[in-house]
């Protein structure tokens, strides 16, 4: 006796596929067309939400900008005297030096011995200048007396030119001389920290081979950029409060210091410099630093935050407004916020009902239940 095995298992199987595919495509058609058990209330349904009337106030306009903090002042100090061995280096990194501190000391034996030399060659032309004017004086009484004649006397006019040259000049030999002694000495030109240390005593001097660096951070500048935007609401003079992530819950006094005068056209913006007194040594050059300008108080509409909502992919902003009892959807344009609530620049009037809670269920043309919400926006 045979058993037919074939048809009846392979039709359920098929059954099966049909019904899977059929749930496949509807839970697609659902997300595809945002359709939600959670967020989207049933045609029939009001939305229960909460609303806030949308009020004149007066909103702050700051200016937020970040910037590296950096000494007021920073010198490569270099030696003037090329080719000469640096015998001792005085201070090393973190030391404090003041403005005139000898630095370092480069060989002076060569130039000590140039300078006694020409100690030496002024002496005696000052001594040859005295026989010199002795000399002259007794011929010229001399010939006063028409003992000799006047070509003697013009003889010895001319040796005392010369002696008085000869001391100008080995006088100005000696000064430049003493002139590049003491640049063998190099001192600090301002005072603050050595913040690097290039040689070590033995090296060869050279114009262009700095010995270390001094670094002034009694006050500090923090240099940020600029928007064209933002560009023509700051000015030299304006203050700012400055902070720092490294130093937290500490705010710096600071005074806008420098504008460029131009933008740049390749980022369309332009370098400030904030100069902030650093005398308590809170920040540190390098640090980066937080900056806050205080642009004034703008007028106009306000609304909550939590009313503005933004369209996926685009990001523009957006309220729900009750409109006989539905919700109506409003493009918005922003501006500035404080607080809790944010300036409408345009796309809606004072008066009008926004949606503070509930918004996440609405869509436009939505019937809602209001309720006003038991707060208002925080105006001024």
């Amino acid at each position: 006796m045979q058993t037919q095995s074939g048809p009846r298992p392979r039709k359920a199987v098929l059954l099966l596929v049909i019904l899977a595919a059929a749930c496949a495509g509807l839970f697609a058609w659902r997300v595809h067309s945002g359709v939600s058990d959670r967020d989207e209330a049933p045609a029939s349904e009001k939305v229960p939400v909460s609303t806030v009337p949308a009020a004149i106030g007066n909103v702050e306009r700051v200016l937020r900008l970040t910037g590296d903090v950096r000494p007021w002042r920073e010198v490569d100090v270099f030696p003037k005297v090329p080719g000469k061995i640096i015998e001792r280096i005085f201070f090393d990194r973190g030391d404090t030096v003041r403005s005139g501190d000898t630095i370092a000391l480069l060989e002076m034996r060569s130039i000590e011995a140039q300078v006694r030399e020409a100690e030496a060659a002024f002496r005696l032309a000052g001594t040859n200048l005295d026989l010199t004017r002795k000399d002259y004086a007794r011929i010229e009484n001399l010939y006063a007396e028409k003992a000799v004649a006047r070509q003697r006397l013009d003889h010895v006019q001319a040796q005392l030119e010369s002696a008085e040259a000869q001391l100008d000049r080995s006088k100005a030999v000696l000064d430049q001389l003493r002139i590049l002694m003491a640049e063998h000495t190099v001192r600090s030109p301002i005072g603050g920290v050595i913040s690097a240390r290039y040689v070590d005593p033995g090296a060869l001097s050279a114009p262009g081979a700095p010995i270390v660096r001094v670094s002034d951070e009694s006050r500090l500048k923090i240099v940020a950029s600029v928007t064209e935007k933002d560009y023509l609401s700051i000015a030299k003079g304006m203050r700012c409060e400055v902070t720092s992530d490294a130093v937290p819950g500490a705010v710096f006094e600071g005074e806008i210091a420098l504008v460029n005068p131009t933008l740049s056209p390749s980022g369309r913006s332009a370098d400030i410099e904030i100069h902030v007194d650093n005398a308590k040594k809170g920040l540190k050059a390098g640090m980066f630093a937080h900056v806050r300008i205080s642009l004034g108080v703008v007028s106009g509409v306000v609304v909550e935050k939590d009313a503005v909502q933004r369209l996926p992919g685009t990001g523009a902003p957006y309220v729900y407004v009750v409109e006989d009892g539905k919700a109506v959807m409003k493009n918005i344009e922003t501006g500035p916020s404080q607080g809790d609530v944010v300036l409408v620049a345009s796309g809606l009037a004072p008066g009008e009902r926004v949606v503070v809670t509930g918004q996440n269920r609405l869509k436009d043309g939505t019937a809602v239940l209001e309720r006003p919400a038991p707060r208002e926006p925080g105006v001024q």
